[in-house]
């Protein structure tokens, strides 16, 4: 499963954070899913859209476990675009899933940010009419 959507978070505001965002969310559940599956699948995922340099490092997140934090080279420094992980038992089996399930979601605002060249997420929502002039059709 693979969507795009709105979200809302209690998230302190800074430049790399919102409490307001849109999120791209992959989903994946077979028998034997596991951690290096969705590693590889993040890895090919973030290289596609023109990152190949991707490291995960571990995290906590309430619904997975483990958890993990997707990070992509971007100006010579990481930068995270989003969270992953297992989901955990107590999150599937209500729902009479068996299988492993791997998930996991990107801020699509920090995936602009990296296109546009910006450092600051807050630039996006400033009503800049000669800065949204001067960007290019994408």
């Amino acid at each position: 499963m693979f969507s795009v959507d709105r979200v809302f978070r209690k998230e302190a505001i800074d430049r790399t954070h919102l409490p307001e965002f849109h999120q791209i969310e992959g989903i994946i559940m077979e028998p034997g899913a596991n951690l290096q599956m969705l590693v590889t699948t993040l890895k090919t995922f973030y290289a596609k859209m023109g990152y190949p340099e991707v490291r995960v490092r571990p995290a906590y997140f309430p619904y997975t476990e483990p958890s993990l934090e997707i990070e992509v080279k971007w100006k010579g420094k990481w930068l995270e675009l989003g969270g992953a992980g297992i989901f955990r038992p107590e999150v599937t089996e209500p729902l009479g899933i068996t299988s492993p399930v791997c998930a996991w979601g990107m801020g699509l605002e920090r995936l602009a940010m990296l296109v546009l060249g910006l450092d600051d997420i807050r630039q996006l929502y400033i009503s800049d009419l000669e800065w949204l002039r001067n960007q290019p059709l994408l």
